[in-house]
């Protein structure tokens, strides 16, 4: 009786294991669209097993391009998962399938577009994590209401405004991107922290940064 109970209890955890190991590999079970066969790992999210049709999104960024959801990530990594994804549900791959298909191809090649851009760049990487935690940045909301950094906003626009050569404008344009670094790192922290306030202050004064970097490079074709 205490062997077959013993026997009993490691079925009981092997079983455990292994159901974990499935649950980690797969997703929410749903079915294919076109045949109604099950889906339900991962590796099936982009194309049915059974029919072959593209599947409809039913992720965020991160997921979709196969990387962790965090501000420090692998960009190469990104690129390379965009490229291979690309390769498979671009539009032109299914010029000869349904009406449906074709339109779920453009709205994921679209998606992935947008998903790209948005993952490979600081500033949309940082507001894109706000969005996940309902944490936005409005659209009215472009610049911090910290009374110190305001003044030093003016200070660098009057700075900006006041510079003559293209020697000036670079040497500026490196002391912004520096500020851009050391609020990324803020960012990272705050939000790693769940410090949402300070990350969503970190995001708004990066705005600002991006803002006046854009304004540099176009001084430059004046110089």
């Amino acid at each position: 009786m205490l062997a077959q109970r013993v026997k009993r209890m490691a079925a009981s955890k092997t079983a455990s294991r292994l159901l974990s190991k499935i649950k980690e590999g797969c997703e929410l079970p749903r079915d294919c669209w076109k045949c109604e066969k099950a889906l339900s790992c991962l590796k099936q999210k982009f194309f049915c097993p059974s029919c072959s049709a593209i599947q409809p999104l039913q992720e965020n960024f991160f997921d979709y391009l196969g990387v962790r959801a965090s501000f420090d990530v692998d960009t190469s990594l990104i690129k390379k998962h965009f490229l291979q994804l690309q390769s498979q549900i671009h539009p032109d791959k299914f010029t000869r399938c349904s009406m449906k298909e074709k339109e779920i191809s453009e709205f994921c090649s679209s998606y992935l577009n947008d998903a790209y851009q948005t993952l490979t760049e600081p500033l949309r990487r940082a507001k894109y994590l706000l969005e996940l935690k309902g944490q936005s940045c409005n659209a009215e909301e472009t610049t911090t209401s910290n009374g110190d950094f305001m003044l030093l906003m003016m200070e660098l626009n009057e700075e900006a405004d006041s510079l003559q050569t293209e020697d000036e404008v670079k040497r500026m344009i490196a002391k912004v991107d520096e500020n851009i670094d050391q609020l990324c790192l803020q960012f990272k922290n705050h939000f790693e922290s769940q410090q949402m306030n300070a990350a969503k202050e970190d995001v708004l004064k990066m705005n600002f940064f991006y803002r006046l970097r854009a304004n540099l490079n176009k001084k430059l074709g004046f110089c």
